[in-house]
């Protein structure tokens, strides 16, 4: 059985299958294109590792901040998959997956910025601010997921009703200052 792994929250895409040993992981850079590449490539990795999807037990998604087509597109597939398949969905925050993905154990922050300001995540709580001056002692995290690490602390999370996942979008948070 395998938790299926989702990431569309920036440029690259991540589609993984993970049975709690391996960990099988496709990547592709797509600027504006993850509508073209994200079904393409779950249908790939499946096909290329014989794995059906009744092999799906889970699905794991990262639900931003971050792209905004980009979450749609891959909120979009995971809740449809989990809701056909009749599977859990979890649903991640990309700046918490970027934590848990760092080797490093010290004082640490992950920060997406946008036109006004950033969207800070340190010690599992997200807030947003307009400079990261109160933050001056962390050292910021590279927005580069570890698959693994992000699936094994997916466990810790409880699943989330499919028709209730949500997008966790930069502007929205923006709008709402």
């Amino acid at each position: 059985m395998y938790s299926l792994f989702l990431d569309t929250h920036g440029s690259e895409i991540i589609v993984s299958l993970y049975d709690g040993l391996n960990c099988i992981i496709k990547r592709q850079e797509s600027e504006y294109s993850h509508a073209k590449f994200l079904c393409p490539m779950i249908d790939s990795i499946m096909k290329d590792n014989s794995v059906s999807f009744s092999d799906i037990k889970e699905i794991v998604v990262v639900n931003g901040p971050g792209s905004f087509t980009g979450l749609r597109i891959g909120l979009s597939v995971a809740k449809v998959m989990a809701f056909c398949l009749k599977v859990p969905i979890k649903t991640v925050s990309s700046l918490m997956a970027c934590l848990v993905s760092d080797p490093l154990d010290d004082k640490k922050i992950a920060a997406i910025e946008d036109n006004k300001g950033f969207y800070v995540c340190v010690s599992n709580e997200e807030q947003y601010v307009e400079d990261l001056k109160d933050f001056s002692e962390f050292r910021i995290v590279p927005d580069k997921l570890d698959v693994v690490k992000v699936l094994e602390y997916s466990k810790s999370l409880n699943p989330v009703d499919a028709h209730l996942v949500r997008a966790n979008y930069v502007k929205k948070i923006e709008a709402e200052k």
